[in-house]
């Protein structure tokens, strides 16, 4: 009789030592989802933080260009200063217009597009009130404040269509890192139900 009981407990105990591997399993592969989830979350939202800053980067190039024009005035006292300072200018111009193209093109923002194009505006009208700003340097013979008089303040408003967008910018990402942010809690808050229904299995399975 006690032959026979020990037989019958081989198969069921061999069956639940089978479940159990496969349980495991299914826990190792839900603690893994957890993880890939919370490494999705924090490259996201790394791409994201990435993504605020190229406004404020266009700030910043902005506000070198408006530096390399005053370097231009400073230091242009001849011919040859004078045309190395304003290429000198003309590329920084190209390079913030160049920067300016391709933020448009990665923008999936109505409002940060549409302040980006009034500054691409802006910017292509500026120089050539800046065009107009060397020639009168040049007319001058170098004289700094004559010319600077055609260009003065209007640098400003493009510094304030970039602040423009970038505020756009940060409102557009900061709803979409909550967004992120709510839909992996989601996921995670699933995969932790389904650990612990799996937990409860390894626990109330027999012990042979």
């Amino acid at each position: 009789m006690k032959t026979n009981i020990k037989n019958t407990k081989r198969p069921i105990a061999s069956w639940i030592t089978l479940v159990k591997i496969c349980v495991s399993a299914a826990l190792l592969f839900w603690i893994y989802l957890i993880w890939s989830s919370a490494t999705t979350l924090k490259g996201e939202l790394n791409t994201k933080t990435d993504k605020s800053l190229v406004v404020h980067d266009l700030q910043v190039e902005f506000k070198n260009e408006v530096q390399e024009w005053k370097n231009f005035l400073l230091r242009s006292n001849n011919k040859e200063s004078f045309d190395k300072n304003w290429q000198a200018f003309e590329a920084k111009y190209r390079s913030v217009a160049a920067s300016t193209q391709d933020i448009l093109k990665q923008s999936d923002s109505p409002r940060v597009t549409e302040s980006l194009k009034e500054f691409l505006t802006a910017h292509s009208e500026n120089f050539e009130r800046y065009k107009q700003s060397r020639d009168a340097f040049i007319k001058s013979r170098f004289t700094a404040h004559q010319a600077d008089v055609v260009v003065a303040g209007i640098d400003r408003p493009l510094l304030d269509i970039l602040e423009k967008g970038g505020v756009a910018m940060q409102e557009e990402i900061s709803n979409e890192k909550d967004r992120i942010v709510s839909k992996a809690i989601d996921h995670i808050e699933q995969s932790l139900l389904v650990l612990a229904l799996i937990s409860l299995i390894l626990v109330w399975l027999p012990k042979w």
